[in-house]
Parts: structure tokens; sequence; C-alpha cells
């Protein structure tokens, strides 16, 4: 096989968390919001988070949530076009506070990174494309 990019990635929330989601994603971070008709009239369990042309991030309420724990996984890294200083800027406008900064190696090479925690627990690094100003 020949991978070319992660399609998608499914993560639970909590029954009551699309508010906490959508402020999160949509308001926050500024991703676009899909399938929520779908969502609202129970035609699929889920709605999803547009990070970018070909991928998105499902996320599916669940009565039976419990926060990560991170003995399973410990974050998604979103690449983004923004320089670091904008991804800074837009995150204090959210009040979405960073948890670290980082110049990891990633898929394609090193660059600056932040972290964040969504409103459910899962770690979200966020990857500018490019160099730091």
């Amino acid at each position: 096989m020949h991978g070319t990019a992660i399609d998608h990635i499914k993560q639970y929330i909590p029954r009551d968390g699309r508010a906490d989601a959508l402020g999160f994603y949509r308001d926050g971070l500024g991703f676009a919001i899909e399938g929520m008709a779908a969502y609202e009239s129970d035609k699929k369990p889920f709605f999803s988070v547009r990070i970018s042309p070909g991928s998105v991030l499902h996320l599916e309420p669940d009565p039976e949530f419990t926060e990560p724990d991170r003995t399973a996984a410990d974050h998604v890294a979103i690449r983004v076009a923004e320089s670091m200083a904008m991804i800074e800027t837009t995150l204090a406008e959210a009040n979405i506070e960073i948890d670290r900064r980082l110049t990891p190696r990633g898929a394609t090479g090193v660059a600056p990174a932040v972290y964040v925690t969504d409103p459910f627990g899962y770690r979200i690094e966020i990857k500018s494309e490019q160099e730091s100003d």
C-alpha cells in the first residue's frame, strides 16, 4: 500500500459537548463544521470538523464518554498555512490557552508548533507550514 494522507480521525465527545465543540473548533480555530443536518436528523451519529480539503475530524457525542487519559493516544497534529505569530494571535483572541511551544519533526519536516487542549481533553498540535516570525 502507498498511503497519501490521513482522511479522517474520529473522536468521542460528551453527549452534551456539541456547543463546546463548535466553540472550540469553529469559533476558536476557524474550521468549518459539516454534516450537522445529518447528525441532527439521526442519519449519522457524528458531525465533522473540516481540517483541509482532504481531511476531517469526526466528533461523535457519546453518553459513556470519559476524558482521554493519554494511555492510548497523545495528540492530533494539524498543519496550517498561517505563521506562528498569526496562530498565536488567533488563539489569544479566542481565549485558547497554549499548553506548550515546540519545533518538532513531523511528516513534512521540522516546523514550529503549539499544543492546545480541546474542551474534551484531547491535545491538539497546531503546526505552522511557515518558518517562525
